[in-house]
């Protein structure tokens, strides 16, 4: 079975489609802007990573591999993203006969991520801990880096994207504490995909564009809305660049609610092709020029830096979803 196109094609197109106002109701009923985040005694937490000790990365390339519960205790990060099938213009995600070390890349985008072992073969690594946060940085290739990457791929800059694949969950609460970088061309996420790799759906809990840190987008990504792929709402709030902040999603069965410093800023009905396990990713893309956020210019500083306090995650009991799975 051939790979199937997943966010790869996506995030080419969705900042053409996210240009116009979105049409669709903020919030489903009963839910009030603003209102506050709650647990419940029934909250229970399945995964929380503070990045006061370095994490742990898997080798090699995962392959295709059975969703396993967030709680697993044999988690482990990957750097990089998992698909295999190339994003369109692109050469293949992992060169025939070359495994390892390998990168993931991203056509309309000017960045590369290394895998683990990119990261040991090259002695660079994009991540870095500072006072117990995770550091993400951005920066143009050094030549220890640039040697190792495949041709036909950019060149011009590595960054760092980390999934929790197969690691996901079926429901629950997520979350990332993290401060944002500004600068133009910069394209901090977090999001969630199936754990079987298809596509849609999606579940975008936060992306920033570095030219306009005080906007925040949140979108759901479904086959089955009755209009397009995709719903989204634009929620401008205070510079988040200049502090940290937690980006929230609370996801069950019936709604899935997305909140910004745990105050509700969306909600809509969870869509039919969500009741699955998704996985977690956060990155720090660099735009190329027909990118969502377009390229880099003079007043972008590099290196650019994505900081993350942590990651969580939590399941609800009445959500049914299991504690982990």
């Amino acid at each position: 079975m051939s790979p199937p196109q997943p966010i790869l094609g996506r995030r080419n197109f969705l900042g053409a489609a996210l240009a116009a106002p979105v049409a669709w109701d903020v919030l489903t009923p009963d839910d009030q802007p603003g209102a506050v985040l709650r647990f419940h005694d029934d909250t229970v937490t399945t995964f929380r990573t503070d990045f006061r000790q370095p994490m742990r990365l898997q080798r090699g390339h995962p392959g295709r591999l059975p969703a396993r519960p967030l709680n697993d205790p044999g988690f482990t990060w990957i750097s990089g993203y998992v698909h295999a099938s190339p994003s369109p213009g692109a050469p293949a995600y992992i060169p025939p006969g070359r495994p390892a070390p390998s990168f993931s890349w991203l056509s309309s985008e000017l960045a590369v991520y290394p895998n683990a072992d990119a990261i040991t073969a090259s002695g660079y690594s994009p991540f870095s801990y500072v006072n117990g946060q995770l550091c993400i940085t951005a920066a143009p290739t050094p030549n220890a880096v640039r040697r190792l990457i495949p041709n036909g791929f950019s060149t011009a800059y590595v960054s760092g994207a980390l999934s929790s694949y197969p690691y996901s969950q079926t429901y629950g609460i997520f979350e990332i504490t993290a401060r944002i970088p500004a600068g133009r061309g910069l394209w901090p996420a977090f999001w969630l995909l199936p754990a079987d790799l298809s596509w849609p759906p999606e579940n975008d809990v936060m992306e920033v564009l570095g030219h306009d840190t005080s906007t925040v987008y949140t979108t759901l990504h479904s086959k089955r809305f009755d209009k397009g792929t995709m719903h989204g709402h634009v929620t401008a709030t205070v510079d988040l660049a200049a502090a940290m902040h937690r980006y929230t999603v609370d996801w069950g069965p019936q709604r899935v609610r997305y909140y910004l410093d745990r105050r509700l800023i969306f909600s809509q009905p969870t869509p039919a092709d969500w009741h699955q396990a998704f996985y977690l990713l956060t990155n720090l893309a660099v735009g190329g020029p027909h990118s969502w956020p377009g390229a880099p210019d003079a007043s972008t500083g590099f290196p650019a830096r994505l900081y993350i306090a942590g990651i969580q995650a939590w399941q609800r009991r009445d959500y049914g979803g299991g504690l982990g799975n």
